[in-house]
């Protein structure tokens, strides 16, 4: 599900809220088995599964593997906006751990960042500006991974 469904899906709660229908209930049993709470769900356990297949799972930090698996396995109707923003973050920062071309970039930047010093040390002043270019990060990840035995 996509942040700005679980957004709307959010403030469509807010506004009926303070209305009742016929059709619905005080019972938190009947809106745990509601279709966007279950679209969420498998949302979430198929993100963690994938994941946990691919390594970026065990690089999120204690605080936010908990987040995800606790309102994975707890029974939340997922009402809350601080709950969803939480949720929203941790997903974004596990796709951007389990990007190949992020991790590329992170291990580039590692190593550009060592070029540079080293340069610099020996007098080249230019190198300063190796620290941020994202290109010359992209490329020197990009050939360091293929590298067998490097990290």
């Amino acid at each position: 599900m996509s942040v700005t469904k679980l957004r709307r899906y959010l403030s469509a709660n807010k506004a009926t809220k303070g209305r009742k229908d016929a059709y619905q209930s005080d019972d938190p049993i009947s809106l745990e088995g509601s279709e966007t709470t279950q679209s969420i769900r498998r949302t979430l356990a198929s993100r963690i599964f994938r994941s946990r297949r691919n390594g970026s799972w065990f690089r999120l930090s204690k605080l936010e593997r908990g987040i995800l698996s606790l309102s994975l396995h707890l029974k939340v109707t997922f009402e809350s906006s601080q709950l969803a923003k939480a949720l929203v973050s941790v997903l974004q920062r596990l796709a951007d751990l389990g990007d190949a071309v992020y991790a590329q970039l992170v291990a580039g930047a590692r190593i550009a960042w060592s070029f540079s010093e080293a340069a610099v040390e020996w007098g080249h002043v230019g190198a300063l500006a190796w620290r941020h270019d994202r290109s010359y990060a992209l490329f020197l990840g990009r050939f360091m991974t293929g590298v067998k035995g490097y990290r």
